[in-house]
């Protein structure tokens, strides 16, 4: 993993206007600034003469003649640009590392580039100053955006993988483990603070989250609420004021322990957003969320949009504030699916694009996913409580009179005040609420059908590969043990394949019993409870 920073000098940006100089003058004099920052920068490595500029085939630069070619780029668009290259591992040769990465790039952007590097080695992390002039050994204004910066990340992994396989596959799995026992320390956090809210009776730990809900704002409240949100949308969408954006450098979000921005690829942000959904102990604030929504649906036009196609179209798809029109269904694997669509399936197709090699969705068809679920989920919910009261009621009916209530209950009779506390809806709804857990706990199954013994398969074949993988990277290990554990890699990937092919298999034989049940179960014969 290779973190990239990127910035650039130009006349044209805020700070070389600013201070009443010439804004090409400032422009160069703070790219020359720059140089004598990351080459004279206190430190243990500097030398008696500063750090030592490098490029893609010298050694040793001469300082006055890298001043003398930024002077040169006082006319273009952009005078330097500055990036910093900080490889997870530390490379032997970080003259290597940067000349093979800068030399991909621009194969890749079809340019000559003219650059410099200095190596920072001063700090708790290690990184690479570069600066790339403006304009390449041609005369072609040199761009970097943030697409640059995916290759950039994979063209350094690469260099890596293959300098320093074991190191690379140790920082991977210590990467893992950290993010592991980040989520595990979130959870243990939220749990204490769940138990404390017990403990202070804030919170009911045996009484149903959807029970609550219902309880507290029925379903047909709700609903009104929803259709007022889509009645009011397009008329916020008109009057809300336009902010302008903050440089993709600056405008991040933190997720998952670590920062995004726009510079992330697309699929990066696809899944972290599928991560969210997943994970609602690391669920973030509403208007963060939705700054991630809008960069996915950014990037998702930059895909479908033609660069080369004229017209009308690609004039209204270049409108930032155009209006889409919003679809009320769509298909996926040959399926239609829309608002009117039952719980199961829609939840279904949320579970199936759960598993990493499914065709992901747009991200305005996922958001409508997602909400026509909670949607349907809060339907089925809808009056559950007055349903089991009225199951109650007629199962377990009682006389209002004294010799009714000796005889029907043994001898027993209810006081008034008691029947009177009964009639309470909460305090029903307390009662029943064991009732209804236990009709739910009746359908579980408590054997081992429910096991997934090619998960638990899988998941044991990867903590043996993790295990053996530590074990071959124990300093001080001999040549004999390595190869023996060399082998028995080889075994487990052997076997993993296996696995994964079994699994698959049973996957396709679930999909085949799944759609022959479809056939003669439809969809619209099941009731709200899931029940035909």
């Amino acid at each position: 993993m290779i973190v990239i920073k990127h910035s650039y000098i130009s006349a044209r940006d805020r700070q070389s206007r600013k201070g009443g100089r010439p804004s090409k003058a400032a422009a160069v004099g703070r790219a020359l600034a720059h140089l004598k920052y990351i080459q004279h920068r206190p430190g243990e490595d500097r030398g008696d003469g500063g750090r030592e500029f490098f490029g893609e085939s010298d050694d040793e630069l001469s300082a006055r003649r890298l001043r003398k070619a930024v002077r040169e780029m006082r006319d273009s668009k952009v005078v330097v640009h500055k990036l910093t290259l900080a490889p997870e591992i530390n490379p032997e040769d970080k003259k290597a590392f940067t000349r093979e990465v800068m030399q991909k790039l621009g194969e890749e952007k079809g340019q000559d580039l003219q650059w410099v590097g200095v190596e920072h080695n001063n700090t708790d992390h290690h990184h690479i100053h570069v600066v790339v002039l403006g304009k390449d050994k041609n005369g072609k204004d040199v761009r970097i955006d943030k697409k640059d910066y995916d290759k950039l990340k994979d063209y350094g992994d690469k260099f890596l993988e293959r300098a320093h396989p074991l190191e690379f596959e140790r920082a991977r799995v210590e990467r893992e483990k950290k993010e592991r026992e980040r989520i595990e320390a979130r959870k243990r956090d939220r749990e204490a603070e769940r138990q404390e809210r017990i403990r202070e009776g804030l919170e009911l730990p045996w009484l149903h989250r959807k029970i609550v809900q219902e309880q507290l704002e029925p379903y047909a409240k709700w609903k009104e609420k929803q259709a007022e949100k889509e009645r009011s949308k397009d008329s916020r969408d008109k009057t809300a004021g336009s902010e302008p954006e903050k440089p993709y450098f600056q405008d991040t979000i933190e997720a998952a322990g670590k920062d995004w921005s726009k510079q992330n690829s697309l699929s990066e942000l696809r899944e972290l957003n599928q991560y969210l959904w997943d994970n609602l102990d690391e669920r973030i604030d509403k208007p963060e969320y939705k700054k991630l929504v809008a960069w996915i649906k950014e990037k998702e036009r930059q895909n479908e949009r033609d660069p080369e196609q004229k017209g009308e179209k690609a004039k209204d798809q270049d409108k930032p504030n155009a209006p889409e029109k919003q679809k009320d269904h769509f298909e996926y694997g040959g399926k239609k699916y829309s608002k009117g669509s039952p719980y199961e399936k829609l939840s279904a197709l949320a579970q199936h694009l759960r598993d990493k090699d499914a065709e992901r969705l747009p991200i305005e068809d996922y958001q409508r996913l997602r909400q026509w679920i909670e949607n349907a989920d809060r339907a089925r919910w809808a009056g559950v409580i007055e349903k089991q009261m009225a199951l109650t009621d007629k199962k377990f009916y009682r006389s209002k009179t004294m010799e009714d209530l000796k005889s029907q209950e043994g001898g027993r009779v209810i006081e008034p005040e008691l029947s009177k506390l009964m009639g309470n809806p909460f305090v029903k709804l307390v009662m029943f609420e064991g009732q209804i857990a236990a009709e739910i706990l009746k359908s579980i199954p408590l054997d081992d059908r429910s096991r997934d013994y090619l998960k638990e398969g899988r998941e044991a074949l990867d903590a043996a590969k993790r295990d053996k993988l530590q074990e071959h990277n124990t300093p001080g290990r001999s040549e004999e043990h390595k190869a023996k554990d060399r082998e028995t890699i080889e075994k487990i990937d052997e076997a993993l394949d296996q696995n994964q092919t079994a699994r698959d298999k049973a996957k396709e034989k679930k999909k085949r019993k799944q759609e022959e049940r479809d056939k003669e179960e439809p969809w619209d014969r099941y009731d709200p409870w899931g029940q035909y």
